[in-house]
């Protein structure tokens, strides 16, 4: 458990937590298609020991995270995460140079993610809100991988189980495909939240960078 407390939020909520999903739906899958008479899966294979099943355990990590980057990248290529550009309505108030409309365009502000965050000082994100928009779009993206690897492995069950119990495997299938759907649809939500804060922090290094430069005028 100590192991845990020193890993980061972004790795536990981009990786360890899609990871323990994985591992819990494949246990799901056969759980439920199970008629009962199957022996458990600990004992058909042997008592491991902790090596084993923390080598289990970090290779459904690492393989989750591993898809779940192919499948950012394709939403993304593709244009799948919804339209290519959004208005943006700001209450009066909130902008300080008074601005009330925006148009942003999520997929070009996207592509300058990393550069955005590499360039950032501590001080322009004291707070993470970066870091906190960041991490669920990818957590979704990798839960999706999990929810769709655990529907293929339960339909695989009923091929290759006769005495297969039906109706609640059924359940359970629907059940993951439920959510992931619904993981889908938050994944999208997330893009734009996260595209939102990447185009407010561009803003504001583009606003700092101005004055800087004004204020450097006037004494030279």
């Amino acid at each position: 458990m100590s192991a845990f407390l020193g890993i980061s939020v972004w790795i536990t909520l981009a990786m360890v937590v899609p990871g323990l999903v994985t591992m819990a739906v494949l246990y799901g899958a056969i759980a439920t298609t199970s008629d009962g008479s199957m022996p458990s899966l600990l004992v058909k294979i042997g008592e491991p020991n902790e090596w084993v099943v923390a080598g289990f355990a970090v290779t459904s990590m690492i393989m989750t995270q591993a898809i779940g980057i192919l499948v950012e990248n394709t939403l993304v290529r593709f244009h799948w995460l919804g339209p290519e550009t959004r208005s943006l309505s700001i209450a009066r108030g909130i902008d300080p140079l008074g601005e009330r409309r925006a148009e942003i365009k999520p997929y070009e502000e996207y592509e300058g993610l990393y550069l955005l965050l590499s360039e950032l000082r501590h001080d322009e994100d004291s707070h993470g809100h970066l870091q906190s928009a960041l991490a669920p779009f990818f957590r979704s993206n990798n839960t999706t991988v999990a929810f769709a690897i655990g529907t293929i492995a339960t339909a695989c069950r009923f091929v290759t189980t006769p005495s297969v119990g039906w109706l609640p495997g059924l359940l359970y299938m629907f059940f993951l495909i439920a959510c992931l759907l619904l993981t889908v649809y938050v994944a999208r939500i997330r893009f734009d939240v996260m595209t939102r804060a990447l185009w407010a922090a561009r803003r504001r290094r583009l606003e700092d960078a101005a004055q800087e430069h004004k204020a450097s005028s006037k004494h030279t």
